[in-house]
């Protein structure tokens, strides 16, 4: 993880700022980032309007994705980097990638499913599925490989009263479901039953592990121990625009989306 954004670097700072066990290296990129993941195995994904760009961990192009007619990407998700999945908002159309960024089946459109104002999704790697948020019908609903509706877990305000909406974002990991709003992540089974409310915000990021989560507010980066249910403050900073997940480290882009910081938290 050292060198992977090695493309992008023009200046690196490293610091110990926040405490003994937290270290931050600063650098800057040689041009502005629309939106950048990482997979689990390294490899980065840069989103450039309607142009989606695969790199290695030295920064040379693997592969590259575009499909003008359906313009610009809102969302990726590469939970899964065998099956990478595109989100075309203003489209309401879902693709799925395989790991060379070539298109697997037809497109999958949610207006013929009836569903106008998906707002987020997620790849379902129990089943192959993709989970989605649609707004117009308050809904979170998971769709299987043959684009068919599985799974629909009714108007939310009903079921769930004091859950503050929209969903903002959704994240599966270890076969659960994240459901991030601005107040709270909603933690749901493979089946939808709800099984945690976690009071944080994280609507500038998410990162899940194994024995804690972060989340990021936009001013204070939070740990959340998921043995004993402990909630600590890790970092207080506004000037990142989301964190993303690094494996090893946290990486923490600027809000002008002019360069980035490595943040090992030595967990």
């Amino acid at each position: 993880m050292t060198i992977l954004f090695s493309f992008f670097i023009l200046l690196i700072n490293s610091s110990n700022t926040f405490s003994q066990n937290i270290k931050e290296s600063t650098f800057r990129f040689f041009k502005s980032v629309q939106l950048s993941e990482i997979d689990q195995y390294g490899f980065i994904y840069n989103i450039e309007k309607d142009n989606l760009i695969k790199y290695d961990s030295k920064g040379e192009i693997l592969y590259n994705y575009s499909n003008k007619l359906l313009g610009d990407i809102t969302q990726i998700d590469i939970s899964n980097p065998l099956r990478p999945l595109l989100f075309y908002k203003d489209q309401g159309v879902i693709l799925a990638l395989d790991n060379t960024l070539s298109q697997q089946k037809s497109q999958i459109s949610l207006n013929e499913l009836g569903l106008y104002q998906t707002n987020c999704i997620s790849n379902s790697n129990f089943d192959n599925g993709i989970w989605l948020y649609d707004l117009d019908v308050n809904e979170i609903i998971k769709i299987n490989y043959y684009s068919e509706i599985g799974y629909k877990s009714g108007n939310l305000s009903v079921i769930l009263p004091n859950m503050d909406i929209p969903i903002l974002n959704l994240k599966e990991k270890n076969r659960l479901l994240y459901a991030t709003t601005r107040e709270k992540i909603f933690v749901f089974d493979q089946f939808g039953s709800l099984l945690n409310v976690i009071n944080l915000c994280a609507k500038n990021g998410l990162i899940i592990k194994e024995k804690y989560i972060l989340a990021y507010d936009g001013n204070f980066i939070m740990n959340y121990n998921i043995l004993d249910f402990k909630i600590d403050t890790l970092i207080k900073s506004n000037k990142y625009s989301k964190i993303i997940d690094g494996q090893d480290k946290i990486i923490a882009i600027s809000k002008d989306k002019s360069g980035a910081s490595y943040i090992d938290i030595l967990k």
